[in-house]
């Protein structure tokens, strides 16, 4: 009997898990410390989250490693992602520029997930692993396709 393909959500759900992984090691210190990006809550990687610096989960969004850095849970969960702070922190990181463009791509309706997406960004952050500290900024670098089109 063939195996059984993955649901959208269930695949989406896994993606995230590797890409929270990936950057939670990826701001990590040589002792597996991280700093929450909006109040500077130095924590274990196992205790940081993933936060968005801009708000929902859409397919503009979820992956826009730009715009993901770690954060305790106070401010990702119990103050919804310190947004104000957040997004402080990345126009000043950034530049007015850069900034404006990641806020217009993050609010640009790319559709819906297709599993062959997903398993694209799974097997980059399996590759990735964690290890290595994405580019930033205008050399920043993607998945196979560069399906965050302009990103680059």
């Amino acid at each position: 009997m063939p195996k059984k393909r993955m649901t959208i959500s269930k695949l989406k759900k896994k993606v995230w898990s590797a890409c929270s992984i990936f950057i939670r090691k990826s701001y990590a210190d040589n002792f597996g410390y991280v700093y929450c990006y909006t109040c500077g809550k130095r924590m274990q990687i196992k205790e940081a989250q993933a936060g968005h610096g801009f708000a929902g989960r859409s397919k503009a969004v979820l992956f826009m490693l730009d715009i993901i850095k770690p954060q305790c849970f106070g401010c990702n969960c119990c103050a919804s992602g310190r947004l104000d702070v957040f997004t402080y922190k990345l126009r000043k990181e950034y530049g007015n520029e850069r900034f404006d463009y990641l806020y217009k791509q993050a609010h640009t309706n790319q559709g819906q997930w297709r599993a062959e997406e997903l398993q694209e960004w799974l097997e980059y952050f399996q590759l990735k692993g964690g290890t290595t500290p994405p580019k930033r900024g205008k050399d920043a670098t993607y998945p196979p396709k560069n399906r965050n089109k302009g990103l680059s």
